[in-house]
C-alpha cells in the first residue's frame, strides 16, 4: 500500500516517520564517534574490561576491531554470540553496511592500508601517504555503522595495540577516549608461558604457542610505554590507566570510572555479583566465548612461576613494575 492511498493521517505519520529515522542518520553523521580504546599488552584483562562494558546499555563491546578486516571475516571466526561473525546479525549488518558502494576486493585494500598506518612507527600515518585519508573515510565509515545497527552510540574498541590508537586519534570525526590496562607483567609472562591449541569454537583462533620470559619482559615494557605516549597524546581528560588487579577487586567500581570518562551515567546493576554476559566481541581472548562471566583474579603465578622467573622478569622491569604500584619482592607492600 503506497502514500497515496492511505488515509491522510496515516500517511502523514509514515512520511513523518520515514523523514525523522532520515533525520537523525543524518545528525549521526555530523556527530563525531565516542570510541573507548583499551590498550595494553596480552593476558592482561582487556577482553574481561570490553565484555563489562558492553553491559552498559549506551556502549557496544566491539572486542578487537582491528581484527575483523585482518583475518575474523575472510576466516569466519566466531562472535561471542555464538555464531560465526559472518552469520551474526549484527556483525553481518555492519559489514554489509560498511561495504556498500566500496570497490572490489574492498576488505584486502583495507588491510594492506592498515598493516601502513597502525604500527607504531607507519609511514602511511605519519607521512600521510596516498590512501590515509581515504582509510579515515572507511574507518570512520565502519564505526558510525557499528553505532547505527548497534543502537549504542559508545563504541569500544578493545584492539590493545597503541599504534592502532594512534591512526585512531590522528582521524576527525572520532572522539577517542583511551583505556590504558596494565597487569603485573610477571603474572603476564606467567600466563605467556602457557600454549593454547588452536579451537575456534572455543575462541581461540589460531596455535598460541608459548612465549619466553625475555620476550615477554621486552614486549610488556614497550607496548606499556607506548600507551603512556598515547594517553599523552589524547590528554589527561581522555585516558585513564586501570590496573587489571583492581579491575578484577571491583569490576562495577573500574567500570563506573571509564564510563563517567566518556560521559555516560554509571548502569547499577541489579546485583553486585550478577556475572557479565559476553555479546558481541570479536577475537578477544576465550573467555569471550563463555554464556557468563564472573570476573575473578588470577594470581596463581605467584605460587606456580619458579622463583629465579619471577626475580629475573623483575630484575628487568624493575621502573614499570614499581612505577605501576607492583611490589619487587613478595610480601612486600605496594
Amino acid at each position: 500500500m503506497t502514500d497515496a492511498i492511505l488515509p491522510l493521517h496515516k500517511a502523514e505519520s509514515t512520511n513523518r516517520s520515514g523523514q525523522a529515522a532520515k533525520g537523525t542518520e543524518a545528525a549521526a553523521e555530523q556527530t563525531a564517534v565516542r570510541l573507548i580504546y583499551v590498550a595494553g599488552y596480552g593476558r592482561s584483562g582487556t577482553t574481561l574490561l570490553d565484555i563489562a562494558l558492553g553491559e552498559h546499555p549506551a556502549i557496544m563491546g566491539a572486542g578487537e576491531v582491528t581484527t575483523l578486516a585482518r583475518h575474523v571475516w575472510d576466516k569466519g571466526e566466531y562472535c561471542a554470540c555464538g555464531e560465526r561473525v559472518r552469520d551474526c546479525p549484527e556483525w553481518k549488518a555492519i559489514v554489509m553496511r560498511w561495504m556498500q558502494d566500496e570497490p572490489a576486493e574492498f576488505l584486502a585494500r583495507y588491510r594492506r592500508t592498515q598493516e601502513r598506518t597502525e604500527g607504531l612507527v607507519a609511514p602511511g600515518r605519519l607521512l600521510r601517504l596516498p590512501g590515509w585519508r581515504d582509510h579515515g573515510r572507511r574507518t570512520l565509515k565502519l564505526l558510525r555503522g557499528m553505532a547505527m545497527v548497534s543502537g549504542r552510540p559508545v563504541l569500544v574498541d578493545s584492539s590493545k595495540l597503541p599504534g592502532r590508537a594512534f591512526a585512531l586519534a590522528a582521524m576527525p570525526g572520532i572522539d577517542l577516549h583511551v583505556v590504558h590496562v596494565v597487569r603485573d607483567g610477571r603474572g603476564v609472562a606467567w600466563s605467556l608461558m602457557k600454549g593454547h591449541r588452536r579451537s575456534v569454537e572455543k575462541g581461540v583462533q589460531r596455535e598460541l604457542r608459548p612465549k619466553p620470559l625475555l620476550y615477554t619482559a621486552l614486549r610488556w615494557t614497550m607496548v606499556n610505554v607506548a600507551a603512556e605516549w598515547l594517553c599523552r597524546r589524547v590528554g589527561p581528560k581522555r585516558s585513564i590507566r586501570v590496573r587489571y588487579e583492581d579491575f578484577v577487586d571491583d569490576p562495577r567500581g573500574t567500570i563506573g570510572r571509564i564510563v563517567a570518562l566518556v560521559g555516560e551515567a554509571p548502569h547499577p546493576p541489579v546485583a553486585d555479583l550478577a556475572p557479565f554476559a559476553p555479546q558481541h566481541q570479536v577475537a578477544g581472548s576465550r573467555h569471550r566465548m563463555q554464556k557468563s562471566l564472573i570476573i575473578r583474579g588470577d594470581d596463581k603465578w605467584k605460587r606456580e612461576m619458579p622463583g629465579w622467573k619471577q626475580k629475573l622478569f623483575t630484575l628487568l622491569c624493575a621502573p614499570l613494575l614499581r612505577r605501576y604500584g607492583y611490589p619487587l619482592r613478595q610480601g612486600d607492600t605496594a
